[in-house]
């Protein structure tokens, strides 16, 4: 059977730290290669995880503006206009990475936040046991004046954190409706550096279950069919690429010519979708012979459905995949 997509109550996953405040809740997947943050009110934005001092430039005046975004006074390069100066996260400690928190809190103002702020976030399944407290601790009371351009400043602190396993929460997110027999389902949560994977069973008169033995995190993501694409380029047009630059375009222009990337990265996805394949393989022997349906979820989900539907043929695309995560973390509010 198809799974419904609507969004369940995932309290059991939570790990919080509150205060009384009443605050405004806001749910943000700060992923390594985009930010998504959605607030209980509807509001919805993403821009690419990336931010950084703005480099030294010359002055044209009203020719050469730039986008900045300060905190506390400090100016940033954030998203889009980060694109050309700053590098992916990829930061493995996420409560001792500053970018990340700063990504955060600047998601919750361009949702319209100011005063305090109700938090529900995430790690990826492996991180989350090591680093799920330390990273609420770092984020909690974590506060600046963040003024995007053309806004007022606005003052704003996380004064209640939830920090949830990412995966889980997409996959309760998106695994709902009604069975009439028990399901087991393999939910594959790709990203930009890593992919998650936890299979579930869903009973048509208790709650889904999660098998806890069977989940973790691959260091497989669309990172790999980025970074392939980049030493691609190089060696054909001899030219230095960054990753930042090509993971988001469609084509290029080469001396004139404009180049196709698309058929470029067909081979790149197979190939990550082989790998992360063997290593479910090897991880999970023949459990993945037992599956009633593969959900693909994840910011790479799109780009890689295809070349894991010929993998598995069960396979079936999240609606609003990107999404799954987020809408997990705000549920958990």
């Amino acid at each position: 059977m198809s799974p419904h997509f609507a969004m369940p109550s995932v309290p059991s996953l939570t790990d919080s730290a509150q205060a009384p405040t009443r605050s405004v809740s806001v749910a943000v997947d700060c992923g390594h290669g985009y930010t998504k943050a959605l607030s209980q009110s509807g509001g919805r934005i993403m821009f690419p995880s990336l931010i950084c001092p703005p480099p030294p430039r010359v002055d044209l005046g009203e020719f050469g503006q730039t986008a900045l975004v300060t905190m506390d006074g400090q100016p940033f390069l954030v998203g889009e206009p980060a694109r050309r100066h700053a590098t992916p996260l990829w930061s493995r400690d996420k409560a001792a990475d500053p970018e990340t928190l700063r990504l955060i809190l600047v998601a919750a103002a361009q949702l319209g936040v100011t005063g305090p702020l109700q938090l529900a976030t995430g790690l990826p399944l492996s991180w989350f046991g090591a680093q799920r407290h330390a990273f609420r601790d770092a984020l909690l009371g974590y506060e600046a004046t963040v003024t995007l351009p053309d806004r007022p400043p606005q003052r704003l602190w996380i004064d209640r954190v939830k920090v949830l396993p990412q995966a889980a929460a997409g996959a309760l997110a998106a695994l709902t409706g009604p069975v009439t027999r028990p399901e087991t389902w393999l939910d594959l949560d790709v990203g930009y550096r890593t992919t998650d994977y936890l299979i579930v069973t869903r009973y048509p008169d208790r709650p889904m279950e999660i098998a806890t033995e069977l989940a973790g995190s691959l260091e497989l993501g669309m990172h790999a069919v980025t970074q392939e694409l980049v030493r691609r380029c190089e060696s054909t047009y001899g030219l230095a690429f960054d990753e930042s630059e090509l993971e988001r375009l469609d084509s290029l222009t080469i001396r004139g010519d404009r180049v196709a990337l698309a058929p470029l990265r067909t081979p790149y996805q197979d190939r990550l979708a082989t790998r992360i394949h063997d290593e479910l393989r090897l991880r999970l022997g023949a459990q993945l012979d037992r599956l009633d349906g593969v959900l693909v979820l994840g910011g790479g989900g799109h780009a890689l459905y295809p070349s894991l539907q010929r993998l598995f043929p069960q396979c079936l695309l999240g609606s609003d995949a990107q999404w799954a995560n987020a809408h997990g973390y705000l549920l958990a509010l």
